[in-house]
């Protein structure tokens, strides 16, 4: 495969529109080969050359450790090999210091922006104290791609906490001083639920990055959908996969960006820059929201669509699919919940790195990836019940709606039998007002699981009780009453409100 001629073409059409750019060099491309000597020539002062921090065998020579992958290859894309969880945590700073200096020897200054795969907390506290980095990129949520699965985290950039890259701090002296951005420009609707055999992402080798209509609506989701207090996304694509591969969408995408840029208030700019703004603006991490009320591809026949809702506490998503909403995704975030691998070393391709679940709409079905979300399925339901007890399933009768105030976002869901559900996600709460409910009526969610599958442990007063990994955690039922259930928990609203506090002890 011809891997310079990518980033030719890559650089004629950036070039071509007046972008600005950020160009990430493995170790091994940083110290031969015609990649650096290219840029160095060709890139407009808008541009920035930084470093991809992936293990090969010259970066083990320079280091001083001992290539640990395949003897006749120069890089090996396992994890152990190939990403920093594989090594004890001194050898991971000789790794950075290696990369970062030989970076420096051939470029002549210490990169600012540096990204990986598969950062840990580490690596990542070490490039920010010893380096002045100033960006830094690690992997969006995914299932069992290249051998390791990344789930929970947050949706789009974050202070990583000291002991978790994967999570956000929650004090300011627990977290790491400079953020992470989740790279490729995820699908924030069809992903979750791994409906595409493909990265559904923007990657311009991917059906979903060749899609007109799913650019659109993600640009158009940037560009005009509530985002709280920063909408970011990362454009681009490897070199690996070839020009003949990326060369139609890459163009696509480049020209619709620049109308987006033309008709709104869309920054491109390289990855460092952003990393300054986010400092200078946000002393913690922010609340973001990714917001898509119309089927990103169109579908007319069971439509999708969904709101996330990001804060340094907790992550949630409401999801649309055809008349069914539910509540899909929730993860919670804490200072004393180390990252697996934290000290340990990965041994073995295919990994979990998961987070802490109040709900996790993947892994606790009883068939993980199943999208029919009614038999099973690990997911939030509004219900409604009678005197006698009985509970009625509501779907969603009307368009919902959605604004946001500061931190706050705002959702409205017409429902059946009358009702309007009204869900106001705060930094640190959840809450449900239920209205149009009738005097002997009681409406509240019902939180259902494979129990087997699950974290949960059981409700202890007014507390949902959980255990990952030996980690005990806990939602506070602030509002309302909860019940365990045979596959889950009923919450009940009192007054027709149910308060969820999802933020962790600090």
């Amino acid at each position: 495969m011809d891997l310079f001629l990518p980033v030719r073409k890559q650089m004629e059409l950036i070039k071509a529109h007046g972008f600005p750019a950020t160009w990430l060099l493995q170790f091994d491309a940083v110290v031969e080969g015609p990649f650096l000597a290219y840029l160095q020539q060709e890139i407009p002062a808008s541009h920035e050359i930084g470093l991809w921090l992936e293990n090969n065998r010259k970066l083990c020579d320079a280091a001083g450790i001992a290539w640990r992958g395949k003897p006749d290859w120069e890089w090996d894309y396992h994890v152990p090999v190939a990403y920093s969880i594989g090594y004890q945590p001194d050898d991971r700073k000789r790794l950075a210091d290696a990369a970062m200096g030989g970076f420096r020897k051939a470029v002549g200054y210490y990169p600012k922006a540096v990204a990986s795969w598969n950062l840990d907390a580490v690596t990542v506290a070490h490039l920010a104290e010893h380096y002045a980095v100033e960006a830094l990129g690690n992997c969006r949520d995914q299932l069992a791609t290249d051998g390791f699965t990344i789930w929970g985290s947050p949706i789009t950039a974050y202070y990583p906490s000291r002991i978790n890259a994967w999570s956000c701090a929650l004090r300011a002296e627990n977290q790491i001083p400079v953020q992470i951005f989740r790279l490729l420009g995820q699908d924030p609707v069809y992903y979750y639920d791994k409906v595409f055999a493909y990265p559904d992402t923007m990657e311009p080798v991917w059906p979903s990055g060749r899609s007109a209509a799913f650019v659109d609506s993600f640009y158009e989701m940037m560009a005009h959908a509530p985002a709280g207090r920063l909408a970011y996304a990362q454009l681009g694509q490897e070199n690996s996969f070839g020009w003949p591969e990326m060369q139609e969408a890459y163009g696509m995408q480049l020209d619709k960006l620049a109308e987006t840029v033309r008709t709104s208030s869309v920054v491109v700019e390289p990855m460092s820059a952003t990393g300054r703004h986010f400092r200078r603006q946000f002393a913690q991490t922010p609340v973001q929201m990714q917001i898509m009320l119309a089927d990103p591809y169109g579908k007319k026949e069971l439509p999708e669509r969904t709101i996330w809702y990001q804060s340094r506490f907790y992550r949630a998503n409401l999801h649309f699919r055809g008349d069914d909403v539910y509540l899909r995704d929730l993860f919670v975030y804490s200072d004393r919940f180390p990252q697996i691998y934290l000290h340990d070393t990965a041994t073995q391709h295919g990994i979990d790195q998961i987070g802490l679940a109040v709900l996790d709409g993947y892994h606790w079905s009883r068939k993980p990836g199943d999208v029919d979300k009614r038999d099973g399925a690990a997911q939030g339901v509004f219900t409604l019940s009678d005197g006698a007890g009985r509970a009625l399933v509501l779907r969603f009768a009307g368009e919902p709606s959605a604004h946001e105030a500061e931190d706050t976002l705002h959702v409205q869901v017409p429902l059946e039998h009358g009702v309007m559900a009204t869900f106001t996600f705060s930094e640190q709460r959840l809450v449900m007002l239920f209205s149009g409910v009738q005097e002997n009526q009681v409406a509240g969610m019902r939180l259902c699981w494979e129990q087997a599958r699950s974290s949960f442990v059981g409700v202890e007063g007014t507390s949902l009780r959980y255990r990952y990994r030996d980690f005990h955690y806990a939602v506070e039922v602030e509002r309302g009453t909860a019940r365990p259930t045979d596959d889950g928990v009923l919450l009940a609203a009192g007054d027709g409100v149910l308060q969820l506090r999802l933020a962790q002890p600090e």
